[in-house]
């Protein structure tokens, strides 16, 4: 860099003088020829050849000045982001550093560094959670499949086996099919909502009657359990949603308080509209959950029982597949655990003029063991009419047996 300047500075130098001639000659003379004639011969001859000379001297300085100065320059930043390119692909590397110079290309890289690892990492959990998807698979079906073989195998054997015993034996092989069908089923559609995005229908659906018609068809389970319901939803509640999948939702929620929560205990329902979100709150009464598997109830495959060989209960994948549905709808779901109560809500995009009442109406459905509803007074369609969660390939899934 100094020799550049140096040599622009002779170059500018020279221009001066050539263009000051009387200075230019007093200059020569006193301190190079001597004489005046001499000067002025000297000073014709840089005009005539200046020009071309200043460029010869420059190009013939430019060659050296490349190859010691501009040269090694390049080659050092060349061989910085050599470096910083290996680091970035060396996963052992703690951290890109580079010249000063190359703040910026350092602040890039490490970033795409993070990104990188994250991916990765994601995509090892990706991989672990496909094959704990495999394991789980196996195990589950395997032992509503092995009583099946089971039972089946001693049909087969005892051909004189009373008639009795003969029946029960095809009821308990009939209900593990039909268990092992639903797995099957649950697990088809976890797969689906990871993978596609899924095409909603949607239109309005009134979450007050929808709930209404739900409680009526939960009747048989609730009087099982002992529990009953009180509704405190308000008269509407209308939202744009799918109503299959949105049913599903409240379908798991439901059935998971009646599963889990204590018997001959109530089940709550409130929500209303509030800030153009529709809120809806299910309670139920039971242990309390600790907020670290609290935190793992719509994770895939949990539950709450620790036992997936148990008798009761799906694959645990309800709550995620309701999770997924909730999201697919722009909403939220939580659930919280305290003093013995546990409060699933679900939070969906109103309607944009929907008004919902804050109060319940006075005709507030709520369903027992005697059998006792007022579901019919809010004007809640047939329960009959409520369109069911769609299974694979688009057919309706059949009712829990």
């Amino acid at each position: 860099m100094l020799l550049m300047a140096g040599l622009a500075g002779a170059i500018l130098l020279v221009l001066r003088l050539m263009w000051d001639a009387d200075a230019a000659a007093v200059l020569l003379t006193n301190v190079v020829f001597g004489d005046w004639d001499s000067a002025v011969a000297f000073l014709q001859a840089v005009r005539r050849y200046g020009i071309p000379l200043g460029v010869a001297v420059f190009l013939v300085a430019l060659v050296p000045g490349y190859l010691l100065v501009f040269r090694p320059y390049v080659m050092r930043i060349c061989r910085s982001l050599s470096s910083g390119v290996n680091a970035l692909l060396d996963s052992g590397h703690p951290r890109i550093e580079l010249p000063g110079e190359l703040a910026d290309v350092e602040s890039t890289l490490n970033d795409v560094r993070l990104r990188m690892e994250r991916r990765d990492l994601e995509a090892r959990l990706d991989e672990q959670r496909k094959n704990d998807l495999v394991m789980y698979l196996a195990h589950d079906i395997r032992t509503p499949l092995t009583s099946v073989i089971g039972y089946l195998s001693l049909l087969d054997e005892a051909r004189d086996m009373p008639a009795a015993q003969r029946e029960r034996y095809v009821r308990v092989a009939l209900d593990k099919s039909r268990r092992l069908d639903r797995l099957v089923d649950e697990f088809f559609d976890i797969t689906r909502y990871n993978l596609t995005d899924i095409a909603l229908q949607i239109e309005r659906v009134d979450l007050s009657v929808l709930l209404v018609q739900m409680v009526e068809e939960f009747h048989p389970q609730l009087r099982a359990h002992g529990n009953t319901v009180d509704n405190r939803m308000p008269p509407t509640c209308p939202v744009p949603a799918d109503a299959a999948q949105i049913a599903r939702v409240f379908n798991n929620i439901l059935k998971n308080a009646i599963s889990y929560g204590d018997r001959d205990s109530v089940i709550r329902i409130d929500g209303g509209i509030e800030a153009g979100a529709a809120r809806v709150a299910i309670s139920s009464h039971g242990r309390t959950i600790p907020p670290q598997r609290l935190a793992m109830l719509f994770d895939k495959f949990y539950r709450l029982d620790a036992s997936r060989n148990a008798g009761t209960g799906g694959a645990g994948l309800g709550l995620a597949i309701a999770r997924q549905i909730v999201q697919s709808h722009g909403g939220t779901i939580g659930a919280t655990s305290e003093r013995g109560v546990t409060t699933f809500t679900v939070v969906l995009p109103a309607e944009p003029s929907a008004e919902a009442p804050t109060e319940p109406s006075t005709g507030s459905p709520s369903t027992g063991p005697s059998g006792e509803s007022s579901a019919r007074s809010s004007g809640a369609p047939p329960a009959g009419s409520l369109p069911g969660p769609s299974g694979p390939h688009g057919r309706t899934a059949r009712p829990a047996a």
